[in-house]
């Protein structure tokens, strides 16, 4: 296929010489111009993918450099978001603390406000009544027997 561009070229170039010196002059000439703009126009694409090249090059930095903030500025505002989920924590945890000491609080004043209500009033003894009698004259005596009916093996003190 070169071979016959070439040919073609050459064959082109015999057939202006025929024609004589200045249509081979017009025709070298033309063909020079030709070639020249052809030069020009790589030269010039050449030029402007360089040009595009280093664009995307500062472009690309460009980027760089702003993802990279990007990504400093999302670290602290994750450090941020971490700091206040702590706060936040705290203060559920005071809050709890608080509930539980007020109710901890109210627990011991109802129980101690029932105790005062009851008294000694309402309490039950658990010393059977026949031996209350004996409880309270071996008191006199100084000291205090066991009843026939607690010394008797597999009985034991009802509880009233």
């Amino acid at each position: 296929m070169e071979k016959s561009i070439v040919n073609e070229v050459v064959g082109a170039l015999e057939a202006v010489k025929s024609y004589g010196q200045p249509g081979f002059w017009i025709l070298l000439v033309s063909i020079l111009i030709v070639l020249v703009l052809v030069i020009a126009a790589v030269v010039f694409q050449r030029i402007v993918i360089k040009r595009s090249q280093t664009a995307s090059k500062a472009a690309q930095k460009n980027f760089e450099s702003i993802a990279a903030d990007l990504r400093k500025r999302a670290l602290e505002v994750k450090k941020q978001d971490e700091g206040l989920r702590k706060r936040e924590l705290e203060v559920k945890e005071r809050k709890q603390q608080q509930v539980l000491k007020r109710s901890q609080r109210a627990l011991k004043g109802s129980v101690s406000h029932t105790m005062l209500q009851t008294g000694f009033k309402r309490m039950t003894s658990v010393v059977p009544d026949n031996s209350k009698a004996d409880l309270q004259r071996k008191a006199d005596e100084g000291g205090v027997k066991n009843s026939k009916t607690d010394q008797e093996p597999g009985r034991r003190a009802s509880i009233q």
